[in-house]
């Protein structure tokens, strides 16, 4: 079935609910023209900043049980339909899992490889605004809402969280009864699903606009620069998928337009370049967070080892693809993490490391001149706890970490100053999921931010990419929508 015809299905359906009657056929005929081929409308997550308040509309089973049917036979194709009979299923309360799975409430022991849940609720004549999802999966569930694809999420979660229903979804309730649908896999590791519905107090934080990867290849903090030719070169963690303990080194990649991306391969080894970073340490020998700047007129590889050490790369011929030489090739310029550049309007280069260390460079690049200091934010003891990067925009100072919420989201944190040493601002969300980031102007003036996607509910994760962002009226980055 092609996607008009689906859409045009689905909506018919919905027309349906809406006029009351919603009959037995028409639900059978969307189970069935829907299947494992089911669209399901994206669900956003919301962030601590975001939801201020929630009101139960289905509770979910967090703090007390809540009854479901459920089974692990795979049921007929038609489970999720309002009037699919469900009575021989077994009922029992939620969550739904194994004792140990982070975060999980076990009340019913769930051990087989799926789970299909159904339970039924009342909505009010009034619907709430702002519904969300209150759920933890462990993993990849899909939801239905009176017989229409209402959510799927992706991997798996370490705790309850909030998503924003789909208008598609929250179109789908009606006042009275509605029936809620659940399937829920298990492939490895822990296994738990629960699923409650609220009306969120929202407020105002960034959304980001929708994008895709660049290029299909694995890379993790990706870094972007353009070159003294005008053109975009492209480097990051790459490895997969032994970059957590190894990897051979660093890669590079060049486009004309920032749409197409041609490689050009290795331009650094451990194995071929390396000296101190050589050495193996528990098993771990790997570069992390490479990132590609042009100053000076050649352009220069900083990077950190894993098990900790922080360098300096620059390009003997000025050109992207080296070769390269360490400017301090007895050892770590530092012994942390995710090294940075920045310069000055006066030509003086910073090296900035870990969660906002900075110390000037020495004229000639071979070392620090001074010892380093942490930038603070003023409502923080650090922007972010690594990826530090430091840019200019407006006469202003821009300090970028990355940084973990309580929902375990991986997030860009930024804090801007009016001077390079501060005082330094409030931090706040800049880009939500945007992880071990940073910004780049290009060639026409404008503002990006690229992406490091790692947490569950990442748009995109472990593959580079990048998005337009802009200043508001404070001063404030935000994606551009």
């Amino acid at each position: 079935m092609d996607m008009l015809s689906r859409c045009v299905g689905r909506l018919a359906v919905i027309a349906q609910l809406f006029s009351g009657i919603a009959p037995a056929t028409a639900m059978a005929a969307a189970a069935k023209a829907e299947g494992d081929a089911a669209v399901f409308p994206a669900a956003r997550p919301l962030r601590d900043a975001e939801a201020a308040g929630v009101k139960a509309v289905l509770p979910a089973a967090r703090n007390e049980p809540q009854a479901w049917r459920y089974t692990t036979d795979k049921p007929a194709d038609t489970w999720f339909a309002p009037d699919f009979d469900d009575s021989a299923w077994n009922q029992g309360p939620a969550g739904f899992g194994t004792e140990g799975t982070p975060g999980a409430v076990v009340r019913t022991q769930w051990t087989t490889p799926d789970i299909w849940l159904r339970r039924t609720f009342q909505m009010d004549a009034d619907k709430p605004a702002n519904l969300a999802w209150l759920i933890h999966f462990d993993e990849e569930p899909d939801i239905y809402l009176n017989g229409v694809p209402a959510a799927h999420f992706a991997g798996w979660s370490t705790g309850y969280a909030l998503f924003a229903l789909a208008p598609e979804a929250a179109a789908s309730l009606r006042t009275g009864r509605n029936l809620i649908a659940v399937h829920c896999r298990q492939t490895t590791g822990g296994q738990y699903v629960d699923v409650g519905i609220v009306a969120a107090l929202v407020r105002d934080v960034p959304q980001l606009p929708p994008f895709e990867p660049l290029f299909d290849f694995p890379v993790r903090d990706t870094s972007v620069c353009v070159g003294g030719d005008g053109a975009y070169y492209l480097t990051g963690t790459t490895g997969y998928p032994t970059w957590w303990k190894t990897n051979e080194g660093i890669r590079v990649w060049k486009s004309a337009d920032l749409k197409t991306w041609q490689p050009l391969g290795l331009v650094w080894t451990i194995e071929r370049d390396g000296t101190w970073q050589k050495a193996f340490r528990g098993g771990n020998r790997a570069i992390w967070a490479p990132e590609i700047h042009f100053i000076k007129g050649t352009f220069w590889l900083t990077y950190c080892v894993n098990y900790g050490g922080t360098g300096i790369l620059r390009s003997t011929t000025g050109k992207p693809e080296g070769p390269y030489a360490d400017v301090k090739p007895d050892g770590p310029l530092t012994g942390e993490i995710d090294a940075s550049l920045f310069q000055d309007d006066d030509g003086a280069v910073y090296f900035v490391y870990q969660d906002g260390k900075i110390a000037r460079m020495k004229d000639d690049m071979t070392g620090l001149a001074e010892a380093p200091r942490l930038l603070k934010p003023a409502n923080a003891g650090h922007v972010g706890f690594e990826g530090a990067f430091l840019f200019k925009a407006g006469g202003r100072y821009y300090l970028s970490c990355a940084e973990f919420d309580d929902r375990q989201y991986y997030n860009c944190m930024i804090a801007a100053s009016d001077k390079l040493l501060g005082p330094y601002g409030d931090r706040y969300l800049a880009v939500p999921h945007g992880g071990h980031n940073m910004f780049f102007k290009d060639r026409d003036g404008r503002w990006w931010s690229t992406f490091f996607g790692h947490d569950p509910a990442a748009p995109v994760r472990e593959r580079p990419a990048m998005l337009r962002v802009e200043f508001d009226k404070d001063g404030r980055i935000r994606p551009k929508r």
